[in-house]
This record gives structure tokens, C-alpha cells and sequence, in this order.
């Protein structure tokens, strides 16, 4: 993964310190949805594999705002909403912090391969905590601003760069 020139960093995904606003009137230029626990019990499409209510309502959201979105799952990283999959067990809060890690810059290598993200673009984040710390760094170190949006509350945090 190439480093950016001149930042002196050792490690290209340590932790932001840039300190986060409340609300943001940037525009969302990505959208990353968080699966869940309640799935069918058969293949399907990564926006109808998962039923949760909490998981009807992200995609509701993602699809009413008319940007790019995409499923992320801790166990396949990042998901097209027509990628076919099947049901499983698999927990990201479950895995050690250095799992996380990984999976946070192999979806950030993933959003690259899908997307020319970079500086000004926002990605917002509708999912857990743990896939908002895992994704954060490695999305910010791309230039990108994070924001990690609550579907239930409507409220949201935003972590510029």
C-alpha cells in the first residue's frame, strides 16, 4: 500500500488525531452499510441476505440518497448490494483488535479498487462501532473525511481529515 509523500508517519494507519465536528453539510459520496446477525437461510443478494430491522432501515437510507453504497461484512469485507452470498456466522467484534486492523485497510483497499475516493469525498459509516474504528484510519488515510452515521437517533459523527 503506498504511503503518502511527506506525512512522516511509520504506520499509515494510526489513529486520526484530527478532532471530530457534530454535523456536516458535506454531501456523502459513499455509503457503507453494516450486515447483522439476522440473515435468510438461503444465497442471496447482500442487500436482501440480511432482514434485521436496524439493517432495513440503513438501506433504506442508502438507497433514498441516491450516492454509491455498499454492504461491509466482517467476514467478506466490502459487498456490492447485488454481490450473492451465502448466510454465516461471523462477528468483527469478535476478532482481535489486529483482525480489525486488517480488515479495516482490506476494505479500504477494496473501496479503491470500486471508487476513486479520495480528498473531499465523505464516506459515511451506517454500521457498529467496531466496523466505524476499523474503517476510520485506513478510509481517512486515503483523504477521505469519515462520518459515522446512527439510522435510529438521525444523529451523526463526522471526522474530518
Amino acid at each position: 500500500m503506498p504511503m503518502q509523500s511527506g506525512d512522516g508517519s511509520a504506520t499509515p494507519f494510526a489513529a486520526s488525531s484530527t478532532p471530530a465536528s457534530p454535523t456536516s453539510s458535506t454531501a456523502a459520496s459513499i455509503i457503507l452499510v453494516g450486515g447483522g446477525k439476522a440473515q435468510l437461510s438461503e444465497p442471496a443478494a447482500a442487500r436482501d441476505l440480511y432482514v434485521s430491522p436496524l439493517f432495513a432501515r440503513r438501506r433504506a437510507r442508502a438507497e433514498a440518497s441516491g450516492v454509491p453504497w455498499f454492504v461491509v461484512s466482517g467476514r467478506w469485507g466490502l459487498l456490492a448490494p447485488d454481490d450473492v452470498l451465502a448466510p454465516h456466522s461471523f462477528s468483527l467484534a469478535q476478532q482481535t483488535v489486529n483482525y480489525q486492523r486488517a480488515w479495516g485497510r482490506f476494505v479500504a483497499e477494496q473501496l479503491c479498487l470500486v471508487s476513486s475516493i479520495g480528498r473531499g469525498d465523505v464516506v459515511e459509516i451506517f454500521a457498529s462501532a467496531a466496523y466505524a474504528t476499523a474503517l476510520t484510519s485506513p478510509i481517512e488515510y486515503l483523504g477521505a473525511r469519515v462520518r459515522r452515521v446512527a439510522v435510529d437517533a438521525g444523529s451523526s459523527t463526522d471526522n474530518a481529515c
